[in-house]
């Protein structure tokens, strides 16, 4: 196979140097495993999946000798047997120089919480996403966010890229569905994820009596993606209960399938605070809201909602190399009509972030942008993400930058 290397590599040697272990989280299907077989820093590490039987079963009887091998190891799908964590202890206390691993599996709730019980003060959590559209492509880690944060003047420059803003919205970031040769490809490999593993592996945590209203559920999250969500009104679209619902966005939110926004306030300022949701990926986003092919999201009136999803994950997937997780917020004041998508927050330095879906930026399409930064000192920088392919500035403190860009 082709393996394109993971931004996230880079933080492996980083935290070996403070950390014996490293438990690697994620969604299933957005190349965890792949990582784990074919990058550079691994070539000479042992490598076991407990999917395979034989390995699981010994995981569970016999724990010493499955790890009898003295050498850096991958324990992948570690969520199968939780119970392992507690040899693991053991064999990084055991060995003078702190014998080496990683714990993979995907966002399960055990998984989770199993090695901060067990490996406290060993393990060091890292988090994969999907595919940014920049890793896809082979782009330097560094990139603009990093330039306006640092507080570097932007210049200006040209993007250069071929791709299609809508094709890359609904294809999203797994990996088997972002590379996929055609669509038709793409479309099977979203339903399949769909129902094998959010919807199988889900039951699996947890009893769900109804899972038809479950996907209700899902679907009304997917197709409110962005906007603001009563509890109350998602009750009513699926037919759970309310107590019922918020369980579920619970568990969405712990198996790192929907991520939840607040809203940005300053001192005495009349912001809303509700939470905002979107999917960890546009593209299944899109397919759970009955969008099923880049025409019909083209077409939509929703295009710029799930742009806005897009580009949270293009956010998400750069916050996870960061040292200090950063915080993302949105900002929507109660008095008038201004809205930011993102506010984001890291190091003491906080910049807003608006999705626009046109293919050109003007000092008027700044509006919602200058009232945010005049009315926050603590915000220094904003960006408008456009559609676009150059970088300029296009009022004081405010650029315009190419989704492609991020």
């Amino acid at each position: 196979m082709n393996y394109i290397p993971r931004w996230l590599e880079m933080r492996f040697g980083e935290v070996f140097k403070s950390h014996p272990v490293i438990v690697l989280t994620g969604p299933r299907q957005v190349g965890k495993s792949t990582l784990l077989e074919h990058a550079n820093f691994f070539k000479g590490w042992r490598y076991l999946t407990l999917d395979d039987p034989e390995a699981l079963d010994q995981a569970k009887e016999d724990p010493k000798g499955l790890l009898w091998e003295d050498k850096p190891t991958i324990i992948d799908e570690a969520q199968r047997c939780p119970e392992l964590l507690l040899t693991v202890k053991y064999l990084v206390d055991k060995t003078e120089s702190r014998r080496k691993f990683v714990i993979s599996g995907s966002g399960n709730v055990a998984l989770r919480k199993a090695p901060r019980e067990t490996l406290a003060g060993r393990a060091k959590y890292l988090h994969l996403t999907g595919f940014s559209f920049r890793e896809m492509h082979g782009s330097p880690v560094s990139g603009v966010l990093d330039e306006i944060l640092s507080g570097r003047e932007v210049g200006d420059s040209r993007v250069k890229t071929n791709a299609d803003i809508a094709r890359a919205i609904w294809r999203g970031s797994l990996p088997g569905v972002a590379l996929a040769s055609n669509e038709k490809i793409a479309l099977e490999r979203l339903s399949g994820y769909t129902d094998t593993y959010i919807q199988r592996d889900i039951q699996d945590l947890v009893n769900i009596r109804h899972p038809q209203n479950f996907r209700r559920l899902m679907t009304a999250l997917a197709a409110a993606t962005g906007w603001e969500s009563v509890q109350d009104e998602l009750s009513k679209v699926c037919g759970e209960t309310r107590t019922n619902v918020s369980r579920y966005i619970s568990l969405l939110k712990e198996t790192n399938l929907l991520y939840e926004l607040k809203g940005y306030t300053a001192k005495n300022e009349r912001a809303y605070k509700q939470s905002k949701y979107f999917w960890f990926d546009s593209g299944s986003a899109c397919f759970l809201a009955g969008v099923y092919s880049v025409d019909e999201l083209s077409r939509t009136h929703t295009k710029g909602r799930y742009m806005e999803n897009f580009i949270l994950q293009q956010i998400l997937s750069w916050a996870s190399l960061e040292l200090v997780s950063p915080e993302i917020f949105y900002w929507k004041p109660k008095a008038q009509e201004s809205e930011v998508d993102f506010v984001l927050s890291l190091a003491k330095r906080t910049i807003g972030i608006e999705v626009k879906s046109a293919g050109r930026i003007t000092f008027g399409d700044t509006k919602q942008m200058r009232e945010f930064l005049k009315s926050h000192s603590e915000v220094s920088k904003g960006i408008i993400v456009y559609s676009g392919d150059r970088i300029y500035p296009v009022a004081s403190n405010i650029y315009a930058v190419p989704w492609a860009a991020l």
